[in-house]
């Protein structure tokens, strides 16, 4: 099988993550080219990768003049939907970072671009491939569990306020949004997989606490599922316990995430009751059949979207699933700006559908005095 030519467009601190993915398939990929606005650290990039690696400064001569079969998209959100079209467009398969695009309307953009050029498009969500992420999905997927009634993500993370000295963060121009669509998307999107279930409706707040940028740093938004089932997010870069947490509770039981832990109870006759240590045994059992990648982090999802483009299948994180989160996250802005609770879907003539739109439409509710 002759090797996939690989360009990276972006060298920042994600770019290594692909780098070192596609380095484990060496057999299968050749990182051929690198490109950065910044050439200097194009050019630094590319020394470490090896001598014939090429380094550009536009992304676009890099598309012109090396034969490239995928490209990965590392760079700032504002500009992953024209550099993925770009890509698309010169025939290449496109694996763009997380959030996939900063608005559905340049996520349908992308995903119409793919279809025309009948090439692979696939965002990035790594978690999925987690092994305890894979058990707890074959695990509900089997129906053990019983219906589902109550999802929870809490994206608890903490940054200090010198991260927001990078040139593009903390601002709506350039990273699209705060904790909610850069940090805890992955968390959501992993819950509304696990899940299974279409969001219909979504309330939120969402306002900016501990550092000085136009983005929020704390959201929360209840969700409504198809079913009636809900869902709660926390989700914030204010906490200092800096971690995170999925509960799937189901009407035989429940899971946690990030490690694996499932819980059952058995009642009594006065209603009150106990571990059911059978259950939890026999649901541990089922988990422990689930198929799990043996690699880790970005290179788990990246045999995923090889095999997609080998075999001319949909990836399973695809333009088309990598919108499903995106689409809640607007509607979290949307609701959180507005006040009111937001239905879905959101359609093309919704105020917050384009890039443009949500920026002139978006508001935070004003945040407590700061003492």
């Amino acid at each position: 099988m002759e090797k996939l030519r690989i360009g990276i467009v972006g060298t920042g601190s994600i770019a290594h993550a692909h780098l070192n993915a596609y380095q484990q398939f060496a057999d299968q990929c050749e990182v051929v080219a690198v490109a950065d606005v910044f050439v200097e650290k194009a050019q630094e990039f590319a020394r470490q990768i090896g001598e014939s690696v090429r380094a550009y400064g536009d992304y676009r001569e890099m598309l012109a003049n090396e034969d490239i079969d995928l490209v990965s998209v590392c760079t700032p959100p504002f500009n992953h939907a024209s550099i993925a079209i770009d890509a698309l467009q010169a025939g290449k398969h496109v694996w763009v970072e997380k959030p996939i695009a900063p608005s559905l309307a340049d996520c349908d953009q992308m995903i119409a671009a793919a279809e025309r050029a009948g090439r692979v498009l696939a965002g990035v969500f790594q978690n999925r491939y987690r092994p305890e992420f894979l058990k707890a999905k074959h695990l509900l997927k089997g129906g053990a569990m019983g219906r589902l009634v109550l999802a929870k993500s809490d994206c608890l993370w903490w940054r200090g306020r010198s991260y927001y000295d990078l040139w593009w963060r903390g601002t709506w121009d350039k990273e699209c949004g705060g904790v909610t669509i850069n940090h805890a998307v992955h968390m959501i999107d992993a819950m509304l997989w696990l899940a299974g279930e279409r969001v219909v409706s979504v309330y939120a707040e969402m306002d900016t606490y501990t550092h000085d940028v136009e983005v929020e740093d704390l959201s929360c938004a209840i969700l409504r599922f198809e079913s009636g089932a809900m869902a709660s997010l926390v989700n914030t870069v204010c906490a200092h316990q800096n971690t995170d947490r999925i509960e799937i509770t189901c009407e035989h039981a429940d899971l946690t995430l990030p490690a694996l832990n499932i819980f059952a109870m058995r009642p009594f006759p006065n209603g009150f009751g106990e571990p059911d240590t059978q259950r939890i045994e026999e649901l541990r059992t089922i988990a422990d059949t689930a198929p799990v990648s043996p690699y880790g982090g970005h290179a788990a999802q990246l045999q995923n979207v090889l095999d997609a483009i080998h075999t001319g299948r949909q990836p399973e994180v695809s333009g088309a699933e990598a919108r499903k989160s995106l689409e809640v996250i607007t509607a979290i802005y949307k609701s959180a700006s507005t006040g009111q609770r937001v239905t879905l879907p959101l359609s093309p003539d919704d105020p917050f559908y384009t890039t443009d739109g949500l920026r002139a439409n978006i508001k935070r509710h004003p945040a407590p005095p700061k003492t």
